[in-house]
């Protein structure tokens, strides 16, 4: 028997071959960061897309934990949260980061907050409320309640925040509505 010689499967060409795997590697990590979803681009929990510092030209909103009115403080580097208690009169505020995911607890030991009003402006102070389960204290707290009876009965009012200090940031006179907040105030 004749054995006929066999065909010896050869390699097909590597088209990286000759390409440095780190400058590859490199490559794609890149591209990888370049195609990650950011801010502006996808849309938060309102459904809507970014806009004003993330600059797409669409609104662009945070949804408030607890379902209270956002007011932003600066160019979204944090929030307050607005819940109003309109049976009882009590305002309570939460601080929050810029897209009111985190609780940021500030120094402060009370928010005051002036309610615009014919008769003039009138001061409500919310003071820290402090809690076990958080640990939160006065002084250490991102949680503030108070009572004012100008707020009994009512479901919106105009108010200015005079000056709040949140992590060595200061914001002063800080203008808005509730329960609209201010993102067309600003």
């Amino acid at each position: 028997m004749i054995d006929s010689p066999r065909k010896i499967p050869q390699p097909k060409p590597n088209p990286l071959a000759g390409l440095d795997r780190t400058a590859v590697l490199s490559f794609f990590l890149a591209l990888a960061c370049v195609l990650a979803p950011g801010c502006d681009r996808n849309p938060d929990r309102s459904g809507r897309t970014g806009s004003g510092p993330h600059g797409d030209g669409h609104a662009h909103a945070h949804s408030p934990p607890h379902g209270g009115a956002p007011v932003v403080l600066g160019e979204e580097a944090y929030h307050l949260e607005l819940l109003l208690d309109s049976a009882t009169g009590t305002l309570t505020a939460y601080v929050l980061d810029g897209h009111m995911d985190n609780f940021i607890r500030i120094a402060a030991p009370a928010i005051e907050i002036d309610i615009v009003h014919p008769d003039g402006a009138k001061r409500l102070t919310l003071s820290a409320v402090e809690s076990a389960s958080t640990g939160e204290k006065t002084g250490d707290t991102s949680h503030f309640s108070g009572t004012h009876p100008l707020l009994k009965g009512v479901t919106q009012f105009d108010a200015i925040l005079p000056r709040i200090d949140i992590r060595s940031r200061v914001f002063e006179q800080v203008r808005f509505n509730y329960p609209k907040g201010n993102e067309s105030v600003r």
